[in-house]
């Protein structure tokens, strides 16, 4: 096998948390992408690296992504009405994340007990009109089912360290995805202005932690779809991958730290799609307290009402003068209840209503200073 070719990067660990980068010789200033600080790259040191073999480029410019952030720090229901000025926001930091690529084909077998449902029917007394009715149930017949499945696959793996940068990034950055011709060949000309971080895993560990879950995932997927019937239980599936020789590639990601209420927070993105943003909100408790207070009246009747079924149930019998009224009563308070869990979802609803478009409000203007 050929020798893989080296490459030349400076490397220098952060001075506020210690996290260790690369970059390209040319770049003057840096943002850590673990921390958000920004430090001078003077004492860097030069780091020889094998080549990748492919780079994912930016596609998102920066102004593009500050937009993106501050749309989505506008959303949740509970998103306090203050978060674009309350909040201070750290520099802005385009990385490359290291990734394994691994493609190849999957073969299996599947199998799982099938259920078949159908329509029942059967009579029963109705204690309130005191007649006997028609009823229907819906009853399932099991049946043993099996297959095989295969297919292509391509999974990306997360190759980097793992002590310093979030893991739910590392775990959203799987799911980057590109059409033919947009992985390019390696160039450092592409990493001009960010930073990237360093290989630590190797390909056979990469799928041990990552990849195989993935895989998993995507057959089993695959394998359900096949499976016949209305539902299914018992279901099991082995796997076969014949996976081709696995790619050093780089992935680009953009991330914002942010602190609020004396808390950090982020906002991750894809870097090549508007569409995979995500991170970490705040939340306003207390606007989460008055929402669930607006079921107060429901949470009440749901109770008194559960109380008087079970008293009539268990307490009176079938043939007592009072065992019909107490079910009559029973019908009514279920009917107010509903009633009750109706308005207070609609005041919550008019609640988050109106916090929402408070924020939208704050967005024009943050916008406009863009």
């Amino acid at each position: 096998m050929a020798k893989k070719q080296e490459l030349k990067l400076n490397k220098i660990a952060c001075t506020n948390c210690g996290a260790e980068v690369l970059f390209d010789p040319g770049t003057q200033v840096l943002n850590c992408n673990f921390c958000g600080s920004t430090f001078e790259v003077e004492e860097a040191v030069e780091e020889k690296v094998i080549t990748p073999d492919g780079i994912l480029p930016f596609s998102i410019k920066k102004e593009i992504y500050n937009e993106k952030v501050l749309e989505w720090l506008s959303e949740g229901d509970y998103t306090p009405d203050d978060i674009l000025e309350g909040s201070q926001f750290g520099d802005v930091n385009g990385v490359y994340l290291p990734m394994w690529l691994y493609t190849g084909r999957y073969s299996g077998n599947w199998s799982a007990s099938s259920g078949y449902n159908r329509t029942e029917y059967y009579t029963a007394y109705n204690s309130v009109s005191k007649k006997y009715e028609r009823r229907s149930r819906t009853v399932t017949d099991w049946r043993p089912s099996s297959g095989q499945v295969q297919g292509n696959f391509s999974i990306l793996c997360y190759a980097g360290t793992t002590e310093k940068i979030k893991p739910e990034i590392a775990i959203y950055a799987h799911g980057t995805g590109f059409k033919r011709g947009e992985m390019k060949d390696f160039n450092v000309k592409y990493t001009q202005g960010f930073n990237m971080v360093e290989y630590e895993y190797d390909d056979l560990d990469s799928w041990d932690k990552y990849g195989e879950s993935q895989g998993s995932a995507l057959v089993e997927s695959d394998a359900k779809n096949r499976i016949p019937g209305d539902k299914y239980k018992d279901f099991y599936c082995d796997v076969m991958y014949d996976k081709e020789p696995p790619k050093r590639v780089y992935v680009p990601f953009w991330i914002t730290y942010y602190d609020y209420g004396n808390k950090q927070f982020h906002v991750h993105m894809d870097g090549t799609t508007t569409s995979r943003i995500n991170g970490v909100r705040p939340v306003d408790e207390e606007r989460k307290k008055a929402a669930n207070k607006k079921f107060l009246k429901g949470h009440i009747g749901c109770g008194i009402t559960t109380l008087l079924f079970l008293i009539t149930a268990f307490g009176i019998d079938s043939w007592d003068p009072t065992y019909d009224t107490m079910i009559e009563i029973c019908s009514y308070l279920t009917i107010i209840t509903l009633i009750l869990y109706g308005i207070g979802w609609y005041q919550k609803n008019q609640l988050i209503k109106k916090s929402k478009m408070a924020r939208q409000e704050l967005l024009k203007k943050a916008k406009e200073k863009l």
